[in-house]
């Protein structure tokens, strides 16, 4: 593998060397690591297709060229470990691009606490990934992850995302000489839809992936910005396929659940009337009920 031309200038260090979290754009916390919705991702990426009832994403990633926008979680990194040719991710955010990037370059970097080794990055990045993090591989006692999985799964996995921003800190300030960036293509860059067009006009995707941009709260909101967005990525993907969760107005849970989909007053993204010729498939199941619609150019 050649040397590692990711670089950060003084801006991205300081954040990095802060552990901040908080979002440039909108001052929320940066969505950096795996969530609910990535571990369903990843079921569905590296489960048995055979006997899976939702729909085989893994089917247009696999030697694909993917886009995901925005850069939510880990979905990048399980799209390059599912077998895609290239991934290119934009996100708006300055913070979470640094982030990502600093995953990635520091993938395989392990430090010391209390001169006991620690996992890597990545590997605290896949033990997140998991529906339940797996206990053992902290340097702390292995009863207190025991007690805290089984009746506090919650601190068990802050543990984990503390130890990795900890990590990119410890990287960020020692400055190592080694490579330790993971093996895939995939690339980063800060922007919109308009940088993206401008910026990647030669390029081509087969595949893209939009995760909680459109129709929700600090997302793209108005149903005329979402059609515009929609037409403008169109051009890029204009043979493949465009992937959209959440893309439903449904709780799983009639009390306790929360709808996602929810500032168009439309009861899914394909409802819209400007959008429905695009329309090419639907998995209202996907990731409880939040659903996954499939819109493309060309439906064949």
């Amino acid at each position: 593998m050649q040397q590692s031309k990711i670089t950060f200038n003084d801006q991205e260090k300081k954040w990095l060397r802060e552990q901040r979290i908080a979002r440039e754009t909108d001052g929320e916390a940066a969505l950096i690591y795996p969530m609910g919705a990535e571990r369903f991702l990843s079921s569905k990426l590296f489960g048995n297709r055979k006997w899976q009832e939702h729909y085989d994403i893994r089917a247009i990633i696999e030697g694909k060229d993917v886009l995901v926008i925005p850069g939510h979680g880990n979905s990048s990194f399980l799209f390059a470990e599912a077998g895609a040719k290239s991934v290119i991710v934009y996100d708006k955010d300055l913070l979470t691009i640094a982030w990502m990037k600093a995953f990635k370059k520091y993938y395989h970097y392990r430090g010391k606490h209390n001169q006991k080794k620690i996992p890597s990055i990545g590997e605290l990045l896949n033990a997140l990934t998991c529906q339940y993090p797996p206990y053992g591989i902290l340097p702390t006692k292995k009863l207190r992850q025991i007690l805290l999985r089984l009746f506090n799964p919650q601190a068990l996995r802050r543990s984990y995302i503390f130890s990795m921003l900890l990590l990119v800190r410890q990287a960020i300030e020692n400055d190592p000489q080694e490579d330790f960036e993971l093996d895939k293509n995939i690339q980063f860059y800060c922007g919109d839809i308009q940088k993206l067009l401008a910026e990647q006009k030669n390029m081509v995707f087969d595949t893209v992936f939009v995760p909680y941009l459109l129709g929700v709260e600090n997302g793209i909101e108005e149903k005329q910005d979402i059609i515009h967005f929609i037409e403008q990525l169109i051009k890029v993907v204009p043979r493949g396929h465009i992937l959209i969760t959440p893309s439903r107005s449904t709780k799983e849970f009639r009390i306790t659940g929360k709808r996602f989909f929810v500032t168009t007053g439309y009861a899914s993204i394909q409802a819209i009337p400007e959008l429905q010729k695009y329309v090419v498939k639907e998995d209202p199941h996907w990731f409880e009920t939040q659903g996954l619609v499939i819109l493309g150019a060309n439906h064949g």
